[in-house]
């Protein structure tokens, strides 16, 4: 087996890449069987060079390697001397991740700037190591080369709208650390197709890319209803929304975060309309490489601080008028204690006593970021929900920070 533009292949199609037609020394093969594998392999070339255009290190850093094979403390440590942290998530998901334009105070001079919510999920990070939340670089994946960043070593954490399976968890090795948005699978059509349930859309054509969760999800539902379909499945480079638009499909499905996010940059969202179908879970949080559990540990409370926070009532506004505070549960949030053997809990993760105290101050908890970004007075406008703290009758629950 060799790895070859992010996929393993057979000797026979490494014949085929290097350029070895079946009659230079490539095993036997027929002619049907040889055209089906260069097929594949054309496809591949294409897939390879997309995904060296778009790595920031170039093609030198494309494959996983011995640099990469994290030990307990080894990212701590290599994140620190390099003096940041590197987060993937998506360019072009409003509300969630975006890289938008600003002016600047020069003439004539623009920049750029990462916002959202999974944004804001991988500052606190940054926050909590550094005391900084500017202290952080951003990448922009997509559905296939968000994996493979983490594989090979190019960020440090991927936040960006990711679902927690099982084979994900267990095959990819992947460590997810905690569910950050609590979502389902739906599907988005044109209003003046007249159905209000996808059951309705009998022969209806539906774009899913291959590389999500949402292949599996649409099949399942299709089959289990019994409804006659047209799958048109989308290669994990092309965007879904984009073929969508175009009229390429009746309907397309994907988590409804990601369908509220896509619908406002439609050319005239009020066309268009999710369907009531929520036919999956889809529980979406931060992703780190498996083997460091110290860095996991780090990623996880830090989330788990926005939760906390809010849970407290601790926010960005209120959180320097709780220094010495009488209740023990916030003495040990703003690192003024921790039992007996410890001074604060910052030093159990090699961080500072602080920790907690500059993710809040710095971001607010984790109300303050979803309504920031993408609750009901956003574009964006959604409702809690399930994101609703426990006590609230929500899912949002982080275990006693002590």
């Amino acid at each position: 087996m060799i790895w070859v533009g992010g996929k393993i292949i057979t000797t026979l199609i490494f014949w085929l890449v290097i350029g070895i037609g079946v009659s230079e020394g490539a095993p036997d093969v027929n002619q049907e069987d040889y055209d089906s594998l260069h097929a594949e392999v054309i496809e591949l070339r294409k897939i390879k060079e997309i995904h060296h255009r778009e790595h920031r290190q170039g093609e030198k850093y494309y494959e996983m390697g011995e640099e990469y094979f994290p030990t307990y403390g080894s990212t701590l440590e290599r994140v620190k001397k390099r003096g940041y942290i590197i987060c993937g998530t998506y360019p072009e998901f409003p509300g969630f991740s975006e890289e938008k334009e600003f002016e600047t105070t020069l003439p004539e001079r623009q920049s750029k700037i990462w916002v959202g919510f999974d944004v804001d999920i991988c500052r606190a990070v940054a926050s909590a190591v550094f005391g900084n939340l500017q202290r952080i670089e951003f990448i922009g994946i997509n559905g296939r080369t968000r994996f493979e960043r983490l594989m090979d070593g190019s960020i440090d954490v991927l936040s960006a709208a990711t679902t927690w399976t099982f084979s994900r968890d267990v095959e990819k090795k992947l460590e997810y650390v905690a569910t950050t948005y609590y979502d389902g699978q739906g599907f988005m059509v044109r209003k003046n197709l007249g159905v209000s349930s996808a059951k309705q859309l009998v022969g209806a054509s539906v774009c899913f890319s291959e590389a999500s969760t949402a292949a599996q999800n649409i099949r399942d539902f299709f089959e289990y209803h019994e409804i006659r379909y047209v799958p048109i499945s989308v290669a994990p480079h092309q965007n879904v929304k984009e073929l969508y638009a175009a009229g390429e499909c009746d309907m397309y499905g994907t988590d409804r975060s990601g369908l509220a996010s896509n619908r406002l940059s439609f050319d005239d969202p009020e066309r268009h309309m999710i369907l009531p179908e929520v036919i999956s879970k889809e529980p979406l949080g931060p992703v780190v490489k498996y083997g460091d559990q110290q860095w996991a540990d780090i990623v996880r409370w830090s989330i788990f601080v926005l939760f906390i926070g809010e849970e407290m009532g601790i926010t960005q506004g209120n959180i320097d008028r709780l220094k010495n505070h009488k209740n023990p549960s916030i003495q040990r949030f703003m690192g003024e204690r921790n039992g007996e053997d410890y001074p604060n809990l910052g030093i159990k993760l090699g961080l500072d006593k602080l920790w907690s105290y500059f993710i809040i101050k710095q971001l607010g908890n984790y109300g303050e970021i979803y309504e920031r970004n993408v609750g009901v007075n956003t574009p964006i406008g959604l409702n809690r929900g399930l994101n609703k703290l426990y006590k609230h009758g929500g899912l949002i629950y982080a275990p006693p920070l002590r």
